[in-house]
């Protein structure tokens, strides 16, 4: 992104209140529909994201079908903004001016960007006066924009403009001026008569910002929007661009024919290291295939890559996501950052849909298994230390017995009579067995307490982490700031202790 469009990236808006129209002017006729509203806020949230990404056509059609559906000057402010940044001021002026005339609630730092924006583009509008010796259809770039005799002159972004002018019974006729911002060009135009009916050529290429050259004339610049009008016989057809080779063909025509050729400029790869750029792209998903210009340049690289300077369309695209265009302009000796974030196909979308609703499914089976499996584990420890502790108090009362042969009852108080001491030593010996077994059951007894503990916090993280396990993913391999990871934990020392926790890391 450079330092321009970073300053713009500033200025655009991040929230927008859909939901009131200010102005008059901007008024509906009708009130909007919630769905019309959702749709309308979900839109220009994706305009921001595309222009953050440096998806400026992307950009523009959704605050575009934004303000369709509700009309409001904070919208129109930064459609006014995605104009400037495409180059396009004549529209951004247009825009702005709306603005400017109906600002509603906009902001007081807004307008003021608002106005010296609009002040700036309109620095750079030129105007073109077109005068034809016959009544005619103006093209302007290959657009139809008006007829002579016109009104006014043609407001245009400065620099070099293909001026057309197409009769009936006349040789389509064109010129190439350049006019300077905050100058006005005129332009003559003579036709000459014709015989017969005018062609149409088709010129297709995969290579934009490719002068086109019919007989030797410039007549506009790839891409074409639509078909060029010629005089029916024989034409030369040339694309010329700086940095490739000219590529050229010749189309014979007749009466009212339309003809097509196709034309691929190749790279003059002795240039490109004197005259080119660099292309680097930040991607959401890892080795995608990209093609620049209509040939593949196979699995893209992190080194980025090398370009002739000048405007590219580039196709990038990753197995289970949607494939992107992104029309980039790359500038000579300096590196051309943009940012692409891939769409799941539906396919990877239910993919993924499945393994969110699957990591439910057993988080709340592990959790409330170990929720029970803990609870079970609790109870058993509490009876079993309950059974210990009656056995150790009897054995207890026993040894006391011995030691100063008090008569309680019990076969140990009459030891020294010689008659009950076999008895009395096997019945201590058994109490004191079934303590050492109630120690070996309280091991079982927290390693249960322990596994179901650790199976609950299991369950507690997947659901807490069952989020968009996609974004999630493609955040972590974009290099973006991913959520961190939570595992369980559990242990035993073997004598009765234990505990259950957690490790991980943010």
């Amino acid at each position: 992104m450079t330092r321009r469009r970073r300053a713009i990236a500033l200025t655009l808006s991040t929230t927008l209140l859909f939901g009131v129209v200010p102005s008059a002017v901007l008024a509906q006729p009708a009130a909007p529909t919630e769905a019309a509203r959702q749709e309308a806020r979900d839109r220009f949230d994706r305009g921001l994201k595309l222009f953050n990404d440096g998806d400026n056509p992307g950009a523009l059609a959704e605050f575009k079908r934004a303000f369709e559906l509700i009309p409001n000057p904070l919208v129109l402010y930064n459609i006014g903004l995605v104009y400037s940044a495409m180059g396009r001021p004549v529209q951004a002026v247009d825009a702005l001016d709306k603005v400017l005339a109906a600002p509603g609630t906009l902001s007081g730092d807004r307008l003021a960007r608002a106005k010296q924006t609009r002040d700036d583009q309109a620095a750079r509008v030129a105007t073109v006066s077109v005068v034809t010796s016959v009544p005619a259809t103006i093209e302007l770039d290959n657009v139809e924009v008006g007829h002579t005799p016109m009104t006014a002159p043609l407001s245009v972004a400065g620099g070099v403009h293909v001026v057309g002018a197409v009769a009936s019974g006349y040789v389509p006729t064109r010129k190439e001026v350049t006019v300077a911002g905050g100058a006005t060009a005129e332009v003559k135009l003579d036709l000459v008569e014709m015989q017969g009916r005018v062609a149409h050529a088709t010129v297709k290429t995969h290579l934009p910002g490719a002068d086109v050259v019919i007989d030797d004339q410039v007549v506009g610049k790839t891409p074409l929007q639509n078909s060029l009008t010629v005089a029916p016989g024989p034409h030369k057809i040339e694309l010329r661009r700086a940095g490739y080779t000219t590529a050229r063909d010749t189309l014979q025509l007749g009466d009212g024919a339309e003809g097509e050729v196709t034309l691929e400029p190749e790279e003059d790869r002795t240039a490109l290291g004197t005259l080119g750029g660099s292309l680097a792209i930040e991607t959401s998903e890892t080795e995608p295939v990209i093609t620049v210009d209509g040939k593949s340049r196979g699995v893209y690289s992190a080194d980025g890559l090398r370009l002739m300077p000048g405007p590219h369309h580039v196709v990038l695209e990753r197995g289970g996501f949607l494939p992107v265009d992104r029309d980039v302009t790359v500038e000579p000796g300096r590196t051309t950052s943009i940012r692409v974030v891939f769409d799941p196909t539906p396919e990877t979308r239910a993919t993924y849909q499945g393994k969110r609703s699957s990591q439910r499914t057993w988080g709340i089976i592990s959790g409330v298994g170990g929720l029970v499996l803990a609870g079970g584990a609790v109870g058993f420890l509490v009876w079993n230390g309950q059974q210990r502790t009656s056995v150790q108090g009897t054995l207890a009362t026993q040894e006391a017995e011995l030691a100063t042969q008090t008569p309680i009852g019990s076969l140990c108080a009459t030891r020294t009579a010689g008659s009950n001491g076999p008895q009395c030593a096997q019945l201590m010996q058994s109490e004191q067995s079934s303590i050492n077994d109630a120690n070996t059951r309280d091991v079982f007894g927290w390693i249960g307490f322990g596994v179901g503990a650790a199976a609950t916090v299991l369950g507690v993280v997947l659901l807490l982490t069952n989020g968009d396990r996609l974004a999630r993913d493609r955040a972590g391999q974009a290099g973006q700031s991913s959520k961190g990871f939570l595992l369980p934990s559990a242990w035993g020392d073997g004598r009765g202790g234990g505990g259950a926790g957690l490790t991980g890391a943010f």
